[in-house]
């Protein structure tokens, strides 16, 4: 019977399929009986997507001034059964923190949201407020992210553009 016993690995979720049902477990272990049911991993770690709007592509305020933006987000799956799930089974496990797989997911998501906040204000008001303008970027994405939950927003870059 020890043999059957599954540990979770740090940071990951088990979720297991077959016999039995669905079970979702991220703190223990639990058993599973080969060939009727199948194990799978899903990584709850932190991940980055990382959205460079400079030059040709930057961001254009309400002012007109067109300003180079770097913002890293820093998302994961929600530690939550009926989200691991949501995930599992709409992405699958071992694709749902692949970077490209987040690219495909939320890239354009999240640009659009630093674009129209931008048209929303001038270069000044982003400059004078940044955490302000991150918050905002924050509130218009939401949560509904089909599963994941984003952690954090770092503005590392925000000036105007040569371009």
């Amino acid at each position: 019977m020890i043999g059957l016993y599954k540990k979770v690995p740090q940071g990951m979720a088990m979720v297991r399929t077959g016999y039995g049902g669905v079970k979702v477990e991220w703190d223990k272990g639990m058993f599973v009986i080969p060939i009727i049911q199948m194990v799978e991993i899903i990584d709850l770690s932190i991940k980055t997507i990382e959205i460079d709007l400079c030059k040709e592509n930057g961001l254009i305020c309400k002012d007109g001034i067109r300003a180079d933006i770097n913002c890293i987000f820093f998302l994961r799956v929600n530690k939550n059964i009926g989200d691991i799930l949501s995930v599992a089974q709409k992405v699958g496990c071992k694709q749902a923190t692949k970077s490209e797989t987040l690219r495909n997911l939320f890239e354009v998501k999240f640009t659009q949201a630093v674009k129209a906040l931008g048209k929303n204000m001038t270069f000044e008001e982003i400059s004078e407020s940044i955490y302000k303008f991150k918050m905002n970027i924050l509130n218009l994405i939401g949560i509904d992210l089909h599963g994941y939950i984003i952690d954090d927003l770092e503005i590392g870059l925000f000036e105007k553009s040569n371009y």
